[in-house]
């Protein structure tokens, strides 16, 4: 895990730069934050970097919301954070991608069953997302999937920023998107081939 600190993130700068560089797309162009606001970004490198563990120590620390979007999601380190959050009353809510839904070893269930709110998006082909929203001023996103071999087995990355309302509200906002499209998860929900939702005979 190597922190960085300052007025300049790196990451952040490769980010605007993408804007900056492609005038004719679309894109949300978000504010750096005030030299005052001591913004951090904490960059892990899976296997080795306890990535995992460092997400859930996040979602420990939150106390207002964890809104987390997923493709995959098998880990049990951050499903049990998840919980946790729910158990202290925060605002936790998961939107997951329709394949979650008959995966064996998805996490869906144990969301289900422990009253987690989770929502299933079907809207797209694959809903790719891999980032979550912590409170008002964090959020974390990267390559990796929430799964054990994301975490432990594979070269991916994962960033953590902190003291960025401004990046967190954009991803805030991206989540609130999702959650509105997709449909809220039932045991044995298939879906059509338009994304919407039909009970299993």
């Amino acid at each position: 895990m190597t922190p960085f600190r300052g007025t300049i993130l790196a990451c952040a700068w490769a980010l605007l730069a993408v804007a900056a560089t492609h005038a004719h797309a679309t894109a949300t162009v978000v504010p750096l934050p005030a030299p005052s606001a001591g913004a951090q970004v904490q960059v892990f490198f899976s296997p080795d970097d306890g990535t995992d563990r460092a997400i859930a120590q996040a979602m420990a620390q939150a106390r207002q919301r964890v809104w987390i979007a997923g493709y995959y999601f098998t880990s049990s380190v951050l499903a049990k954070a998840i919980d946790q959050a729910r158990e202290r009353g925060l605002d936790v809510r998961v939107v997951l991608d329709r394949s979650q839904v008959s995966l064996r070893y998805s996490s869906a269930t144990y969301f289900h069953n422990h009253g987690v709110p989770l929502w299933i998006n079907a809207r797209y082909p694959v809903m790719h997302h891999k980032f979550v929203v912590i409170d008002q001023d964090t959020v974390g996103f990267g390559s990796m999937n929430f799964t054990r071999a994301g975490a432990q087995q594979n070269a991916e990355n994962f960033n953590l920023f902190r003291r960025w309302p401004q990046l967190a509200g954009t991803y805030a906002a991206e989540f609130q998107r999702l959650q509105k499209e997709s449909a809220k998860y039932r045991p044995g929900m298939v879906f059509d081939a338009d994304g919407s939702t039909e009970e299993k005979p």
